[in-house]
């Protein structure tokens, strides 16, 4: 996948900065080592849903909550839940933690993208390597999305209905 990655950004013309760290097991852990890096800008949180034999890819910031349950609302379907390692294995080639906003071989995988992410001018990910983190522009991953043959779903989550809850400590 980190290969696949690269070649996309690659192919679109994309700069990029390629940082190696210690293994990032979660969003907190990411946000740790990016901070002792010195690097600016959001990360990022990938969280994978399977229901009823359909994979979506929500992309938002890493200190928002995902709850499944306002998924549900939201999508208008009761049977959703939260894709398992072993699928997330099978579909994306990635692991829980990991997981990166594109770089995927399956085009079927529906991508939800929170826009609030565009408001920002750099957001960082891991690329399927959790001892990796790239930073690129927040138009340049736009510009990445409009090339995707997934289909993309942009969301401004920003109401109590959302299913993205902003979950900032008040010391961020």
């Amino acid at each position: 996948m980190f290969e696949n990655i690269l070649e996309i950004l690659q192919k679109n013309s994309i700069k990029y900065d390629l940082v190696e760290h210690s293994e990032s097991k979660s969003c907190e852990d990411s946000k740790k080592f990016r901070e002792e890096l010195g690097l600016s800008g959001i990360g990022s949180k990938n969280i994978v849903f399977h229901a009823k034999g359909v994979f979506y890819l929500v992309t938002t910031i890493g200190e928002k909550e995902i709850k499944a349950r306002k998924f549900k609302k939201e999508f208008g379907t009761k049977d959703i839940r939260f894709a398992t390692q072993e699928e997330i294995t099978a579909v994306l080639d990635a692991v829980i933690g990991s997981i990166p906003p594109f770089g995927f071989k399956n085009s079927e995988i529906k991508i939800f993208v929170d826009k609030e992410i565009f408001s920002h001018k750099y957001f960082m990910f891991n690329p399927g390597v959790p001892t990796k983190t790239i930073r690129i522009e927040t138009s340049d991953l736009k510009k990445i999305y409009d090339n995707l043959p997934n289909q993309k779903i942009y969301f401004d989550f920003s109401g109590e209905q959302s299913i993205f809850e902003n979950d900032l400590k008040s010391d961020i």
